[in-house]
């Protein structure tokens, strides 16, 4: 049986650690995994032992990458799904091993675990950051895109983003267009504002109420 013989603290990153199993380097490990398993020198590790600790190296190493990712912003499970699938991708193509299901459904459990994946709350935080450039069409469609619920989208849309806030925050946007149209003709201002706002996902009887408010004021 395979005894540890070295525990050695990684040059570019002093939190992680080589392990080496008879001399011979077997896999880099955090700091949790070190003390959870008390890999020490001179520990005796059968066969079980270091298919697991390999499994959870593994998942170790990828959520490093995974607080760089959060770290530049929050994202949904379906994105970290995709990104640990494009991941695997490109090992294949080098002709290294795979990410496994196993391990990218443990990592994306330990992910929740630390309250780093919820979609429920990257949706909330998502359009409320969005929804003052964007309208409700737009924002289900991005929610879409990111893999979230169709349920959590409604739920999220029907609790934040009313057609009076649509309605302002398009009035808004279209006032930033005024000083450039302002010398369009009436017919051609309406089809400039109507085709604008569309473009920005508001819903047609939000962009008509908004449109004709401003026409009549003008």
């Amino acid at each position: 049986m395979p005894k540890v013989s070295s525990v050695e603290p990684q040059k570019k990153n002093p939190k992680r650690f080589n392990i080496f199993l008879d001399g011979q380097f077997a896999f880099g490990a955090d700091q949790d995994l070190v003390v959870d398993h008390r890999l020490v020198v001179g520990k005796i590790l059968d066969a079980s032992d270091v298919e697991k600790l390999l499994s959870e190296a593994e998942i170790g190493k990828l959520m490093e990458r995974m607080y760089g990712l959060f770290n530049i912003r929050q994202r949904s499970e379906e994105e970290v799904r995709r990104y640990l699938r494009n991941l695997s991708f490109k090992r294949k193509i080098k002709d290294k091993e795979e990410i496994s299901d196993t391990v990218t459904e443990s990592l994306v459990n330990r992910l929740k675990q630390k309250r780093l994946l919820n979609d429920e709350q990257f949706a909330k935080s998502w359009v409320e950051a969005r929804s003052k450039k964007k309208g409700k069409i737009a924002l289900k469609a991005e929610l879409i895109q990111k893999g979230i619920n169709r349920e959590i989208i409604d739920e999220v849309m029907s609790g934040g983003v009313t057609n009076e806030s649509q309605g302002q925050v398009a009035e808004k946007l279209l006032n930033k267009k005024m000083a450039r149209w302002k010398n369009l003709l009436p017919l051609e201002f309406r089809k400039k504002a109507y085709e604008f706002l569309l473009r920005r996902g508001f819903e047609y009887e939000v962009v008509r109420e908004i449109v004709e408010n401003l026409t009549k004021k003008g």
